[in-house]
């Protein structure tokens, strides 16, 4: 499976397997609820959820057996460019053009932490299972290693010109 996302507002999920010899049954899912475009997507590897991040502020958790939304995460104050599970932990990581990521307990739907430093719209996003666990790149130029247990900023990279927008 995989999932596409876009200006439409309208998430799709297709067989991966059907989409590679052009079968036209190959699109399964279409899931609507952004009112905005849509950033980032992610599957997760443990539970039957799709992770949904939008320029309407949003993310969503998507329950996949009954293609319906059963999480809201609320807190960017602005669009959400970009959207990480952590890959061992029950952890989703959102960063926004509001200038920060935020860390949250994909069970909860609580706000572990909120890291900010940033200037500009945090557009990627990268976890890993060792530390720094959270790595972000802003449009700002700048790249944040940060704790995730702390929820602080280990270092700042400054190398480049431009925004940074993947990881």
């Amino acid at each position: 499976m995989f999932a596409t996302g876009g200006a439409d507002r309208v998430i799709k999920i297709f067989d991966l397997a059907k989409a590679c010899v052009g079968a036209p049954d190959a699109l399964k899912i279409t899931l609507t609820g952004h009112i905005g475009p849509v950033r980032g997507l992610a599957f997760s590897p443990r539970h039957p959820y799709l992770f949904s991040a939008g320029e309407d502020k949003q993310v969503k958790c998507w329950d996949l057996e009954t293609n319906q939304v059963v999480r809201h995460y609320h807190g960017h104050l602005s669009g959400v460019f970009a959207l990480k599970l952590h890959p061992t932990l029950d952890l989703i990581v959102t960063g926004g053009r509001d200038a920060v990521a935020r860390v949250w307990d994909m069970r909860t739907k609580h706000q572990v932490h909120c890291l900010s430093g940033h200037d500009n719209t945090v557009g990627a996003l990268l976890t890993k299972t060792t530390d720094p666990q959270v790595i972000t790149g802003s449009y700002d130029t700048t790249i944040k290693l940060w704790d995730l247990a702390a929820g602080k900023c280990m270092t700042t990279l400054t190398h480049h010109k431009k925004s940074v927008r993947a990881l």
